[in-house]
This record gives structure tokens, C-alpha cells and sequence, in this order.
């Protein structure tokens, strides 16, 4: 009868750590598309939600920075205004700020560049939104934040967007020769990495197995106990 009971607490405990593991395992994934007609990041004049644009003049330091686009596609210049970007093509645009600041400036070159948001979470060095080419590689995106605390980071980056993971193996898209447009890219998209330090064998048996082992084993001994005593009655 003693084995029974060993037999049965024990099969319970097993069977509650394997259907732990297996829910803690689920992961709402979805495919990250591609997007090889992504148009060169020097022309590139469609305005999602989350861009900005990038405005540099050298070696002149006004009006430079990044002027972030709202959700009705209006962008606040300095000594300008609102501008509607999204219904101006950007022939026009530059026109518009050439008429504006050359006047005001040493040298008159100014470019201008479309911009997009990504968010780096959790373990990088530097985590945080940056502002980035949609021409540029993901290699570069990356070295904005640093790169990762853990030396295996790279491979457990994920890359989410509205809160659900679309690229498990953002590691498998650095392989990729494309730009972060054309791997599909875009603003408010976040790349998201461990934050904790990476443990060996003797750490995952101490803080995870342990405690799981000692209270399966003091439930067993708890039944054992109580069966015993009910016994000699």
C-alpha cells in the first residue's frame, strides 16, 4: 500500500512539472514578412505611423535633429510650422526648407532623410528608441543599443510588434543582406533580449529544480506520514 501511494504522489508531481513546462512554453508567433520591393532609403518618401524625419546640415547645427511625424502625417518645424508631409512629395519639401533656413545658414546643403522607431528592451547595454534608416542593416540597428549584456544574446533576441512576437530568431535575420526595411521593419517594432544573467547547470538545478524536487519529495513524505498514522489507529 506504502508503494501505491509513493507510486501515485510521485506521478502526480511529474505529471504537474511537464504540463508547467509545456504551458510555459507557449509563444504567439507569426511570420515576419518580407518586403524585397522596399524602395532605396535615400528616396524613400512613404510615412508610416512612428516615423519621423532626419534633417542634417553641416557643418551647421540648426536645423538638424529628428522631427518626429504625428498620426495626421503633420511634422513641427522650427520657424516653420506644422507641414502636412504626408501630402507633399519631397521635391517640395526640401523647396520649403530652402526657403526657410538657407537664408539663415553658412552653407546651403541640406538632406534630408526618412527615419523610423525601433525600441530595444531588456538586456542590451544601452536599451531604448532609436531613430534609424530604413536603408540601414540590422547589424547597425543593433550597435545603437550596444549590443547585448549575455555574449549568447544575439541568439535570443525576438522582435515584437503590437505586444506579440513576429521573429523568434532575430539571429537568422542578421544573416540576411537586407536592409531593416526590406526585412519588413517598421516603426514602433521593438527587439527584445533576456535580462538576467546567464546561469550554469549548478544555478538552473538550485533555483529551478530544487525547490520543485524538495516540495514534491515533502508532499510524498507529508502522504506517507498521514497514511502511517491513519495505519496504526
Amino acid at each position: 500500500m506504502r508503494k501505491k501511494i509513493v507510486f501515485l504522489f510521485s506521478s502526480i508531481f511529474f505529471g504537474f512539472t511537464f504540463l508547467t513546462g509545456v504551458n510555459g512554453a507557449e509563444v504567439q508567433s507569426l511570420t515576419l514578412p518580407y518586403s524585397d520591393s522596399a524602395r532605396s532609403s535615400l528616396d524613400d518618401w512613404h510615412f508610416l505611423n512612428g516615423d519621423a524625419i532626419k534633417i542634417t546640415v553641416i557643418p551647421d547645427t540648426f536645423p538638424n535633429g529628428v522631427y518626429p511625424i504625428d498620426a495626421n502625417g503633420y511634422v513641427d518645424l522650427p520657424l516653420i510650422g506644422p507641414l502636412q508631409v504626408t501630402k507633399m512629395n519631397k521635391s517640395e519639401f526640401v523647396q520649403k526648407l530652402v526657403e526657410t533656413y538657407v537664408p539663415l545658414l553658412r552653407f546651403s546643403s541640406i538632406q534630408v532623410r526618412r527615419v523610423i522607431s525601433i525600441g530595444f528592451q531588456g538586456g542590451f547595454n544601452s536599451p531604448g528608441v532609436y531613430w534609424v534608416s530604413p536603408g540601414a542593416t540590422l547589424w547597425y540597428a543593433l550597435s545603437l543599443s550596444g549590443g547585448t549584456v549575455r555574449e549568447d544574446g544575439i541568439k535570443k533576441i525576438k522582435l515584437e510588434r503590437d505586444g506579440i512576437i513576429i521573429e523568434e530568431k532575430v539571429s537568422e535575420l542578421l544573416k540576411v543582406s537586407k536592409s531593416i526595411a526590406a526585412l519588413g521593419i517598421r516603426s514602433g517594432d521593438v527587439l527584445r533580449v533576456l535580462n538576467r544573467p546567464k546561469r550554469n547547470g549548478w544555478d538552473v538545478f538550485r533555483q529551478d529544480v530544487l525547490p520543485i524536487l524538495s516540495f514534491g519529495l515533502s508532499t510524498t513524505l507529508a502522504a506517507v506520514s498521514i497514511y502511517e498514522w491513519k495505519k496504526d489507529r
